[in-house]
């Protein structure tokens, strides 16, 4: 579902679901800084990222693993389902677990709680194709 040759002229769209409105407007208010501009829509549950979903057609869903209604795991894989190449960063502030289970369901990567504001910027622009990857060997040397 990312956005295909013939409409890279649009911005990208990133869809940010969490049910703390303060980490979601954080994460908005970080992306704002982002090389390349972004619109930035918001839900607050796995049942209205899935209608935000088809509504607005996001390049990227930023989710957040623990939330009411509809959890970000159960909406991972329904999102999996729907939209297979829609990549998707998981927000997480849970044991390594959920992060685990979220990568084994198709998760892009996830963002640990406290959030590294820098690091949201990069890792979005890394699931969107705009960044550059970085290869580190194991002792450090690029």
């Amino acid at each position: 579902m990312p956005s295909s040759g013939s409409d890279r002229s649009r911005r990208r769209r990133v869809l940010i679901v969490d049910d703390e409105p303060i980490i979601a407007e954080l994460i908005s208010d970080c992306l704002a800084s982002s090389p390349e501009p972004l619109d930035v829509v918001k839900a607050g549950n796995g049942r209205a990222a899935l209608e935000a979903v088809e509504r607005t057609r996001p390049d990227l869903v930023l989710l957040d693993i623990n939330m009411p209604v509809m959890d970000g795991l159960e909406t991972l894989k329904r999102l999996r389902v729907l939209h297979p190449r829609l990549p998707v960063l998981m927000i997480t502030g849970s044991d390594g677990a959920s992060v685990a289970a979220a990568l084994a369901a198709g998760a892009f990567g996830y963002l640990p709680k406290p959030m590294d504001l820098r690091y949201i910027v990069h890792l979005v622009g890394l699931a969107l194709g705009t960044q550059p990857a970085h290869v580190v060997a194991a002792d450090g040397r690029p």
